[in-house]
């Protein structure tokens, strides 16, 4: 299995399941990112995406 360092840590993915709203979701995100010198690997938008799927599911009307 690849290294992952920068996974969510336990704190980030709580901060991010108790956010309000997507702007609130995306404040969380920016500090996730800034915590990591401007780093988004590829696994840690996939593992934020499916929190966010989770959380704010898509509805159709």
């Amino acid at each position: 299995m690849e290294d992952q360092p920068m996974k969510l840590t336990e704190e980030e993915r709580e901060k991010l399941l108790k956010a309000k709203d997507e702007k609130a979701w995306y404040e969380v995100c920016d500090e996730i990112k800034d915590r990591r010198n401007g780093q988004y690997p590829a696994y840690l938008s996939r593992e934020v995406l499916e929190l966010f799927q989770e959380k704010f599911p898509v509805t159709m009307s």
